[in-house]
């Protein structure tokens, strides 16, 4: 009698359509009609698979058209099938998958709307925190203390640095209707996270971006501040900063370990652009 793996990897191909139905008579009972059972299974792997990958990316579904994402669902999933039971993960490699698929079509932005609709479900999905953000932190420390400070974002903040333009085609979705396809290719920044209400989307300018990302990614205070005071000036950082903690998009600080140590945030950066 075949081992489980063995069953388990067999009934994978052939729901995948990488191997016949015969492949199973091994495992089985003789039955009748095997192609035709084994075909109802077929069809509903590829169609919840297909139904999961929609629900999490609807815009793209949308410019996309039913027919065509559907299509372009099944022939994902023979190249990444669901690691587990659950199908939440089932949208990870899709950005990359359509970036390689797609690239120097005119559909190439299609590639950085699913990047932009799978930090929409990281930020849906990530943890909370009941921290805030207290400005008379920082009032309160000395200015050396101060430079070397660590800000915390809130876990649900992705950042996003695209190639093409796709937050119109996001917010018109939202209200109901269907933006047309970016003119050209052009740099977007944007910052996903999670509020009380629903995900929400903010553009940001070139020095507000790298000022976060650098925050992210555990950059000391004044190295991140460096990137805002550059191009805005000191009032302007400074007003830039109170309005992200207002919005409790910075929740917390970290102080530089005693040891001198690289300091670790909590969640190795939540917002950092992978």
């Amino acid at each position: 009698m075949p081992a489980l793996r063995e069953l388990q990897r067999d009934i994978v191909a052939v729901m995948l359509n990488r191997a016949e139905p015969a492949t199973l008579v091994c495992h089985l009972q003789p039955a009748i009609d095997l192609a035709r059972r084994i075909g109802v299974y077929r069809v509903n792997t590829r169609e919840n698979f297909a139904t999961a990958l929609e629900a999490a990316f609807p815009v793209l579904a949308g410019q996309m058209g039913g027919t065509e994402f559907r299509r372009m669902a099944w022939s994902y999933q023979r190249h990444h099938p669901s690691p587990s039971g659950n199908l939440f993960e089932t949208g990870r490699a899709l950005p990359g998958f359509l970036a390689k698929a797609l690239a120097g079509s005119v559909d190439a932005w299609l590639a950085e709307l699913a990047r932009l609709e799978w930090a929409v479900q990281e930020a849906m999905t990530a943890a909370d925190s009941g921290e805030q953000f207290d400005p008379a932190v920082i009032a309160g420390m000395a200015a050396e203390a101060r430079s070397q400070l660590r800000l915390v974002l809130h876990p649900s903040v992705r950042l996003l640095a695209l190639d093409y333009p796709c937050f119109d085609s996001w917010r018109s979705h939202q209200q109901g209707g269907r933006a047309d396809a970016p003119a050209r290719a052009c740099a977007e920044h944007l910052l996903v996270r999670r509020a009380s209400d629903g995900v929400e989307l903010h553009r940001l300018d070139p020095a507000g971006f790298l000022c976060l990302s650098r925050l992210a990614a555990g950059a000391t205070l004044a190295e991140a501040m460096a990137a805002l005071e550059y191009q805005a000036g000191a009032a302007d950082a400074a007003a830039g900063l109170a309005r992200w903690a207002a919005d409790d998009i910075i929740i917390g600080t970290l102080c530089p370990p005693s040891t001198g140590e690289p300091a670790t945030l909590p969640g190795d950066g939540p917002g950092g652009n992978r």
